[in-house]
């Protein structure tokens, strides 16, 4: 009989799991897809929705990343003449 010592550790508990919450409230035990984090079946698969005009919810472009880095920048630098003003 060849026992291990208990303070080993199999390779099997240290490799990576999904972790997303299942239906029953505990964490998915499968493990993820290789190069993400969630495994198949809780969107590891998924690469996620088309960008730009080629999603079919796209319309006009006002909520795109580039737009909100523009506004939020045009916010900051509204914000830093108020400063001068107080001077």
């Amino acid at each position: 009989m060849d026992q291990r010592p208990p303070s080993h550790v199999s390779h099997a508990s240290q490799l990576s799991r999904c972790g997303a919450k299942t239906k029953a409230g505990t964490p998915c035990e499968s493990p993820p897809v290789q190069g993400r984090n969630r495994c198949r079946l809780h969107g590891g698969l998924s690469p996620g929705a088309p960008r730009g005009g080629q999603n079919g919810n796209y319309t006009h472009g006002d909520w795109t990343r580039e737009a909100l880095e523009e506004r939020r920048w045009v916010r900051d630098l509204v914000r830093s003449f108020g400063k001068f003003e107080d001077i």
